[in-house]
This record gives C-alpha cells, structure tokens and sequence, in this order.
C-alpha cells in the first residue's frame, strides 16, 4: 500500500514539474486587478473628461458625425485606449515578474514567450483593424472588436498559461458580440470587459494560485 501512494506521489511530483517547464505559471492575479482598475481609470477618463466637452458631444461621437469636436474626441479617446494598454501591460509584466521571483521561478521561459507571442500576434491584428473602422467612421464598431480580438487573444494564450483564463476569454468573447449588437453602450461594455470581469478574474486567480 505504501509503494502504491508513493507511486502516485511521484507520478504526480513528474506531472507538476512537466506542466512547469510547458506552461507559465507566474501570470500574477494582481496583474488583473490591476489591468482592470487601469481600464475603469481610463474610461471614467474617457466619459467625464473627454467627451463631456458639449450637450451632444458623445452623441454625435457615437453617430460617426464629421466636425472639430468629434475629430478632437476620437483622436482623445485613441490616445486615452493606448496609455491604458501600455499601462496595464506594463503592471501585469512587473507583478507577473515579481511573482516568479519571489518563488524562485525562471521569468522568461519558452511558455512565456508563447503567451506574448500570441497576445501581440492577435492583439495587434485587432489594434489595425480598429484604426481601420476608425478611419472608415465606423466607431460603434470599435468597442466590439477591441473586445474580441482580445477574448481571442486570451484564448490563444491560454494553452500555455492557467487554464482558468479561458473563463475570461469566452466572457471578453461573448461582451464583443453583444457590443456588436447593442451599438449604442460600446463604453459600457468596454469597461465591463477590461474593467470589471478583469478585477472579479484577477481577484479569483490571486485567491486560487497566488494567495
């Protein structure tokens, strides 16, 4: 009987240390939450700030009007949408980084680059053909497939990392498509999708793996 369970004690030790060398296993859950308060940020940026500049301002925003303001606007809320990926990018790397050190883990592993391979692969392609809807006046459109080219992306990625991230990536997935539908509240999925089911993942991982 002791054989058999030191048997399978080993077998499992062999399996924990295969999925280690094949997976990244240092994505923080902080770097989540961080993500997300990042995003929340940026768009409480965007509705207050940015396109509270007139009565009509954000509905001629969302109609695709051509005139000063709305050109100001879009060209305001595609610089606010690239310092919240820069900044969230930047936060999950260093708790990604940190956590790795604090456990004594090799950051930078083959997994790892997988998973930044196919984020940027994947996120860039949606990065171009959101320029491309923009420049077409299709901004209604944007929200929707910011969200899933993303969701795609987390997908991708998720062969090489956490399997729970997965959850995530069919929630950004399933958000995109209802934005596609209910043109009109693109921010509100936005900031559901990067913001809030960002925290509420980042919160469950961090209490899962990290805590």
């Amino acid at each position: 009987m002791k054989d058999k369970t030191d048997t399978l004690q080993d077998i499992k030790v062999i399996r924990q240390m295969m999925e280690q060398s094949s997976k990244f296993l240092s994505l923080s859950g902080l770097s989540g939450v961080a993500a997300g308060v990042i995003a929340l940020i940026g768009v409480a940026f965007a509705y207050f700030v940015i396109l509270n500049q007139g009565t009509n301002i954000y509905d001629e925003y969302m109609q695709g009007l051509k005139s000063t303001n709305t050109l100001q606007v879009r060209m305001g809320m595609l610089g606010t949408a690239v310092v919240v990926f820069i900044s969230a990018v930047t936060s999950a790397w260093y708790l990604s980084w940190r956590k790795a050190k604090r456990s004594n883990a090799k950051f930078w592993t083959p997994a790892a680059r997988l998973v930044a391979g196919n984020l940027i692969l994947i996120l860039t392609i949606g990065g171009v053909f959101s320029l491309i809807l923009v420049y077409h006046e299709n901004i209604r459109l944007v929200a929707s497939v910011m969200l899933i080219f993303y969701g795609l992306a987390l997908l991708m990625a998720s062969r090489y990392t956490q399997r729970d991230i997965k959850f995530l990536a069919y929630t950004e997935i399933g958000l995109g498509l209802l934005a596609g539908i209910f043109l009109n509240y693109g921010l509100i999925f936005w900031s559901l999708g990067f913001g809030v089911f960002h925290i509420v993942y980042g919160i469950s991982m961090y209490i899962k793996y990290d805590k």
